[in-house]
């Protein structure tokens, strides 16, 4: 019985040690992925701010533009904002879909 327990012990032993590792990982990075979604979401909330304070005159109101449009499709492409996005960002992207296929299908025609 002793050989047994000794041929079977190794490999759950090792078996165990794996399973903790990946269970480890998993909530290493899930609790990163928490802590970077607020970082990135705080990030946003000020530059909204910025670009609300910025006048489209002024010099720097075509960067922050671009750099918050660009940090808001990474933001939806990450899946930042679940609830609240999933009808803004479909209505967004309807709305530039039948003005791209409303100009596309009147040119044709």
């Amino acid at each position: 019985m002793d050989t047994i327990t000794k041929i079977l012990a190794g490999p759950a032993a090792v078996w165990t040690i794996i399973v903790c590792i990946v269970g480890l990982l998993s909530v290493g990075l899930g609790i990163y992925w928490l802590f970077n979604k607020q970082a990135k979401l705080s990030d946003l909330a000020e530059l909204r701010k910025r670009l609300d304070d910025l006048k489209p005159s002024d010099p720097e109101y075509g960067a922050v533009r671009a750099l918050y449009t660009s940090m808001m499709i990474d933001a939806e492409r990450w899946g930042f904002f679940h609830s609240g996005s999933g009808s803004d960002g479909d209505g967004g992207s309807a709305d530039h879909g039948s003005g791209d296929h409303g100009g596309s299908v009147g040119s044709h025609h």
